[in-house]
């Protein structure tokens, strides 16, 4: 890889996203980096003597979670104590130990076994763009500290103090390796932020007795620098996202709980001032989350959960309109989430929290957070069907299950998704459709070109998915994949995105999608849509239709207007869940089962007419997880693009009876 011409186009392509104030901004934010060289060494950010910050522990709640989760803790101990680190679907190397303590390598790539800089100035580090380091997100993984507060907890609840003694060590050991404000573990605020949390946690579950004055020092310096970071280098303009809501939280909390902090009265204004302005930014009026991923909604939605929390013990009180914000966010979740707690994979997922859990991958993420808030909105009807004990819930609270799920259409026309839930041929089926914006702000940070496509769930199984993330920074080519049009369940021109990327948070060219007004529905469909991401470089409108026909979704794909040219190739696919086994029957249709059962069959044709289109299993790559990829299936039907002005794919996905 060239670095010099990958770096200048990254530059080229993030300065077209910016609007004219943000490029004052970003000067004098040039300026504020240069000036914070003059900030290094610990000594610039030592505190007199003082309490630690800490939540108190609801000891009826730890009570009821610690029992179930102890096997848990005790497994993440076992690998704790050998550095055997497992994050983002990478496994962390074997490393030396010296009495049962781990040598900690806070800097190491697990991938490429290589070092990032440790005594580098922060924002001099290119993390973006160093081949041959590997992604940074592996080592920013590490260095959350997200796995301090579950032994924490498990030295609380057997009164341990070897991992007490341990989590001691491990603290020190991270304040002596990254200095303020050198290495690439100073680099990103939503980094910082999540470490704070992850500290007072840890010391809120130890107990700030317990921890010797010298080690209370460092951790008060430590905060004490994360705080004058986080305040001096805020996520602004086209940064705004979920980075913004994560600063600002860490700024409140610290704030509210460290009021001998210098400025802790403006980080305690600021970050509850910031919090209630971008509730209304980043959750949508319809409750959906402006970055059009559910995961990255939750995650945002847990950084408000604990700023309540926090604000219940300083006695603040978030606005009435913050409040209801939350409710309807938790309403749009429910309605995304099927009978067993899932929820269809729509956009970037990194795995992100902001209260880590054991040794393997959280999968109920999003309906934890949602029990979560159904407690703090007093709404039982918004908890999942399925809750599972988390650590979390000692400090955020959680609510009771509730079996019964909403049923029908509901759409979400500011966010941009229909959802249809309903029992057909004795199974329960969710589909869901896109037609909302790409994603957030100019750079539609963590969107994907996936306009009018389509997710189905049946009897809480995912069937056709979203091939998923896969890589960041490091990704490359595969980045562009897995957000590419073609690695979604709608409809293609000649394999080109609906939108045009322009690096791995940047798009040059965004789709506009819209739902098109019942009046306006012809031909039985229950619901239209369309988007206008070919219209420059094709001439046309893809548009879709869906309606629910006894025991069958009927879906349909046109093209309205004029192609620029003939020879363009139309192709639809939908991407198949590795679960299910798939089987090619005549008539252009694919049988799908669920281990020896049937479950569906999906038969595309083109209507009205005689000609068909090809319709073929396909390989194509799948991600399910942040950092996994292999070969997986989809569903791929073509026919000229020509014909779709006349005529219209057909597809029909039939659901088996049980």
């Amino acid at each position: 890889m060239n670095l010099v011409p990958d770096k200048m186009n990254w530059y080229f392509n993030r300065l077209a996203a910016m609007s004219p104030p943000e490029v004052a901004h970003r000067i004098a934010e040039v300026v504020k980096r240069v000036g914070g060289r003059r900030f290094g060494g610990w000594e610039k950010f030592s505190l007199p003597p003082g309490r630690l910050p800490h939540l108190p522990i609801d000891n009826l709640r730890f009570a009821k979670a610690a029992p179930a989760l102890e096997s848990e803790w005790t497994a993440f101990w076992h690998i704790a104590q050998q550095g055997r680190w497992q994050f983002l679907g990478q496994a962390w190397p074997a490393i030396d130990t010296h009495e049962g303590l781990p040598k900690m390598v806070w800097h190491l790539d697990p991938v490429t076994g290589r070092h990032w800089p440790t005594a580098d100035y922060c924002f001099d580090i290119p993390f973006r763009h160093a081949p041959g380091f590997g992604d940074v997100k592996y080592v920013w993984e590490l260095n959350r500290l997200q796995f301090l507060p579950p032994l924490a907890a498990l030295s609380r609840y057997r009164s341990d103090e070897i991992i007490r003694n341990w989590c001691f060590l491990c603290i020190e050991s991270w304040i002596d390796a990254n200095p303020p404000f050198s290495g690439v573990n100073w680099t990103s605020g939503i980094e910082l932020a999540i470490r704070v949390v992850s500290l007072i946690l840890t010391v809120s579950l130890l107990g700030p007795d317990t921890i010797p004055v010298p080690l209370a020092d460092k951790i008060r310096t430590t905060l004490n620098a994360h705080a004058m970071w986080l305040a001096r280098y805020p996520s602004r303009f086209s940064s705004a996202n979920n980075h913004l809501i994560s600063e600002a939280a860490a700024l409140y909390i610290l704030g509210a709980m460290m009021p001998d902090l210098p400025h802790a009265a403006r980080y305690l204004e600021y970050g509850f001032r910031t919090l209630t302005s971008e509730a209304l930014k980043q959750i949508l009026a319809d409750g959906v989350g402006a970055e059009q991923s559910p995961t990255y909604t939750a995650f945002a939605l847990e950084w408000y959960l604990i700023a309540l929390t926090v604000a219940d013990v300083h006695r603040d009180t978030f606005p009435t309109s913050v409040m209801d914000r939350l409710h309807q966010a938790a309403i749009h979740l429910r309605w995304l989430t099927d009978d067993g707690g899932a929820q269809p994979r729509i956009g970037d997922d990194d795995e992100g929290r902001v209260i880590g859990s054991g040794p393997t991958l959280e999968t109920g993420y999003v309906s934890a957070i949602m029990s979560s808030l159904s407690a703090a909105t007093q709404d039982p009807t918004v908890a999942p069907p399925i809750t599972k004990t988390h650590l979390r819930e000692v400090f955020l609270g959680a609510s009771t299950a509730c079996p019964k799920s909403p049923m029908g259409w509901h759409t979400f026309d500011t966010g941009g998704y229909t959802v249809h839930r309903q029992t057909i041929a004795g199974r329960q089926t969710m589909l869901t459709l896109d037609h909302g914006q790409l994603g957030y702000l100019s750079l539609a940070a963590h969107g994907h070109a996936d306009a009018l496509s389509i997710w189905i769930h049946i009897d809480d199984q995912p069937v056709l998915i979203d091939a998923g993330t896969y890589l960041y920074h490091s990704g490359g080519t595969a980045r562009n994949y897995f957000r590419g049009t073609s690695a979604h369940n709608t409809l293609t021109l000649d394999d080109q995105d609906q939108s045009r990327i322009s690096g791995p948070f940047n798009w040059s060219n965004k789709a506009n999608a819209w739902r098109l007004p019942t009046r306006q529905i012809d031909g039985g469909d229950d619901v239209v849509a369309r988007h206008d991401g070919y219209q420059k470089r094709f001439g046309v409108i893809h548009q879709r239709g869906i309606s629910v026909q006894a025991n069958n979704f009927a879906i349909t794909d046109t093209l309205v207007g004029t192609l620029v040219r003939p020879g363009i190739m139309a192709r639809l696919r939908y991407v198949l869940s590795p679960n299910l086994g798939a089987t090619q029957s005549a008539n252009n249709r694919i049988d799908l089962t669920l281990g020896d059962l049937p479950l569906a069959s999906i038969q595309i044709i083109l209507s009205p007419g005689r000609v068909s289109p090809r319709v073929q299993l396909a390989g194509m790559d799948i991600s399910p997880r942040f950092g996994v990829r292999f070969s997986g299936k989809c569903i791929l039907a073509e026919c000229p693009a020509a014909d779709l002005i006349s005529m219209q794919f057909r597809t029909l996905i039939k659901i088996i009876e049980k």
